[in-house]
């Protein structure tokens, strides 16, 4: 029998409505910091639990 696929713990799927609101106030977020001219970056979201 194959093993069902599952998330990772702790991290959840969002819906497209969720995720229409989500970068809406991601996106506003963005152009805020980007008038006071803070610039992106972007960290890997799951580290080595060693690390």
């Amino acid at each position: 029998m194959a093993a069902k696929p599952s998330i990772p713990k702790g991290t959840r799927d969002f819906s497209p409505v969720e995720m229409a609101k989500r970068n809406y106030i991601f996106d506003t977020i963005r152009d805020v910091y980007h008038l006071y001219g803070f610039q992106q970056i972007e960290t890997p979201s799951m580290e080595m639990l060693s690390t």
